[in-house]
Parts: C-alpha cells; structure tokens; sequence
C-alpha cells in the first residue's frame, strides 16, 4: 500500500468515525462500512488514536472523534467568529483607503489570512487569499503582531522560521529585526515584495479593549502606489478605524 493510499484510507475512515460520533463505532462497524480488512482496519484507527483524530471507549470498545479534532472545530470557530466580527472594520478600513485589506491571525508559527476586502481603486494588489498560511513576519499583518510581542517572543518566531524566510526572496533575519524595530517606532509595520513582488503592506496589530493581541491587519497596494507618505496616511486610517470599532 501506498503513503497515498494509506492516507486516504485513513481519511475515510475518520469521515466514517466522524458520521456516528454521537453513537460511536465499533471495529466491525468502520469494516463493514468502509470494505476493510479487520488487520487494515485496525492499523488505520491506532494510526488516528495516536495522532488523537479518534478516541476509543475502552468498555464499549467504540471508536469517537479524537480530542485533536475537537482543538481542530475550536480554532475554526474562533476563526470564523473573529473574521465575522471584523469584517465590517476590514470594509471601512478598504472603503476609506481603496485598497484591498486583510485580517491575519497566528496559528503555529504562521499567519493565517482569514478576513479580505477590496477597495475601489482600479488595481488592487490582492496579495493573499483567505486561507494563505504564511511564516510569522513574512506580510505587513505579522511583521506587526512580531513587533507588539516581547523581544525574547519575538525572536523566538524569527529563530525558527529562519530557514522557512530565506524561501520568501532572500528575507533574512537582519532585514527583519530592522523592520521590527522600525514598526515599533512608529507604531505600524511596512514590508514589500517579499510575499507578492512588487506589492507592499502596511500593517497594525490587532488589540481587544484589554490590549490582547488578536491578531494583525494590513493595506496591501503596488509599490508605486504605497510611498512613503501614502504608507503614514493608510496606517493612521487603520488605527482611527480600529479605534472607532472598539469605542463602539
């Protein structure tokens, strides 16, 4: 059998646990409703108990969605709850600067793009879709999450990602700490033409009324469009907008 095979088979059989979660299933269940072998069939459920994508009644002997694919409904309910509430401040941040907008969220030791809205100027520089997995620092959104983090956080992300940067049109360490540094300065995050080329952002950390860090939002346009002054002005329309959301 095949890695490939393997894995689709193992697939369908968690699909199979996750149909009768509430009942649970036994072995002969998930062989009968799936053509398998008992030994196959085995095999593949203590693959995904290992993984904890399934658990297993000892005393029914019955098989239910694992506490990792409990982790796994969780993150995507946040996620959709978070781009559901701020999806109106993503459309003023878009509507006031006519470029496109995004909201990123950290997962791992990635961002996580799961909000997007376009703005009306002709050319828009849609530089990630929703779903985009990326390293932490790569676009404007997270370059402004590393730079509202603790230094030792921070280089905590950088150090591991290292490697994963240099994928991203050279990005070393030393570009990235400049850039860090220069956010916190100014309170706004600036990085281009290392995610899309040719494009830059210009990113805000996200904060609840508590100042937790939620997450990171930025203003992607094409870098003729993105200078200097434009970069203040878009970053001060994302601060007033965020500012009026949470006085709401």
């Amino acid at each position: 059998m095949t890695q490939s095979s393997s894995i689709q088979k193992a697939l369908r059989v968690l699909k199979t646990v996750q149909r009768h979660h509430e009942e649970g299933l036994r072995l002969t269940d998930v062989c009968r409703e799936q053509g398998l072998e008992k030994p196959t069939a085995l095999r593949l459920l203590r693959e995904l108990l290992a993984q904890g994508l399934v658990s297993r009644n000892a005393r029914s002997k019955k098989y239910y969605l694992g506490d990792y694919c409990r982790k796994l409904g969780e993150s995507l309910a946040a996620q959709s709850s978070l781009s559901t509430r701020y999806g109106p401040l993503l459309r003023r941040i878009s509507d006031r600067t006519e470029d496109a907008s995004f909201l990123v969220i950290l997962q791992d030791l990635d961002t996580l793009c799961i909000g997007r809205e376009v703005g009306a100027y002709p050319i828009q520089a849609l530089a990630i879709p929703v779903g985009n997995r990326q390293p932490i620092g790569v676009g404007a959104g997270g370059l402004a999450m590393l730079a509202s983090f603790d230094e030792d956080v921070t280089e905590r992300y950088l150090n591991v990602n290292k490697a994963r940067f240099l994928k991203y049109k050279s990005l070393t360490l030393d570009e990235l700490r400049m850039r860090i540094a220069r956010a916190r300065k100014r309170g706004y995050a600036v990085i281009g033409s290392h995610a899309v080329s040719k494009v830059t952002g210009v990113g805000v950390t996200l904060k609840n009324k508590e100042g937790d860090v939620l997450g990171g939002i930025s203003v992607a346009a094409l870098d003729n469009r993105m200078t200097q002054k434009r970069q203040e002005a878009v970053a001060q329309i994302i601060r007033e907008e965020m500012n009026r959301f949470l006085d709401r």
